[in-house]
């Protein structure tokens, strides 16, 4: 505690110091740092931390970091991955006032702690959060927690075991891009908000995407189980769509030109089966081969029409 104490102290005079980095280290102590010298000592100017694998070896004794609160509330991007963090104490968050960027992926934050770590008050100004592959269970509850925060545009929270999603879900007013892979919900709903632009539900054995969303410019759906296109009425500002490794068997010309503003499909690695009809308008259709990424290679016949 007191060598960690020291070294925040000493660290404030390299005045040009904006990022530190802390990767597969051993902490120990209990956390009872000198706070009293470390707050006389003045502002950090240290704008980035980064902590990967970090272990505390006494992790049950240690405690909460009360009186840290002064020097945080520069900071504006703060990654702890790996580390089995579970909660963030809320007078603490209250007081991250700057923090753009938060990614705690692959710990392990339950919702019933989540209520603490995202209190009203918390993490004013956050604008991106990276929960991914954490041991989330509700997506009600996490969506409802996550609203709090009034700028967040930028949200994953792929890889959590959500099973289930409601019809209605609150969420940030600002949200623009989701990321909702590998999470095993098992449809999409009006849960997801009206706002995103970029939506990612990839691997979760979808068997049809018919969600009008007016802003969505991108859309991920690789890894599921559609066997046609997802319709453009309710998505008419779609720039980019991944349909790679579903179950399509073809796609239309009608299908494919209802995507007005279409500039990137990639539908590689589908079990095509080549119809005449499908064969002709692959092959002759005037600027296919600059819109389906992976084309030719990626486009093989599975079988022809039976």
């Amino acid at each position: 505690d007191q060598t960690i104490s020291r070294a925040i102290v000493l660290l404030k005079e390299i005045t040009s110091l904006k990022e530190l980095e802390a990767i597969n280290c051993v902490l120990e102590g209990r956390g009872i740092w000198n706070t009293e010298e470390i707050a006389k000592s003045g502002q950090s100017f240290v704008e980035s931390i980064t902590i990967i694998k970090i272990m505390i070896q006494n992790f049950h004794l240690f405690f909460d970091l009360e009186g840290m609160e002064s020097q945080i509330n520069k900071l504006k991007r703060l990654t702890i991955a790996s580390s089995n963090v579970f909660m963030v104490p809320c007078k603490l968050a209250r007081n991250f006032l700057s923090l753009l960027y938060l990614d705690f992926h692959d710990n392990l934050l339950v919702n019933n702690r989540l209520d603490e770590t995202i209190c009203k008050g918390s993490w004013p100004s956050l604008q991106t959060l990276n929960l991914s592959q954490n041991s989330l269970k509700s997506l009600e509850q996490t969506a409802k927690y996550i609203s709090r925060l009034p700028n967040l545009n930028n949200l994953d929270i792929s890889q959590n075991n959500f099973g289930e999603i409601p019809d209605v879900c609150e969420w940030p007013k600002a949200l623009k891009y989701l990321n909702l892979s590998s999470t095993q919900i098992p449809k999409v709903t009006t849960c997801l908000p009206r706002t995103l632009e970029v939506l990612d539900v990839s691997g979760n054995n979808l068997k049809e995407f018919g969600l009008a969303l007016p802003f969505l410019k991108e859309l991920y759906l690789t890894r599921n189980q559609l066997k046609t296109l997802p319709g453009a009425a309710p998505i008419p500002n779609l720039v980019a769509l991944s349909v790679r490794r579903n179950k399509l068997n073809s796609f239309s010309k009608e299908e494919f030109e209802s995507f007005r503003r279409m500039e990137l499909l990639d539908a590689s690695d589908n079990n095509f089966m080549c119809s005449c009809e499908f064969l002709s308008f692959i092959h002759h259709e005037a600027g296919l081969a600059r819109v389906l990424v992976g084309w030719p290679d990626k486009y093989v016949c599975d079988s022809p029409l039976a």
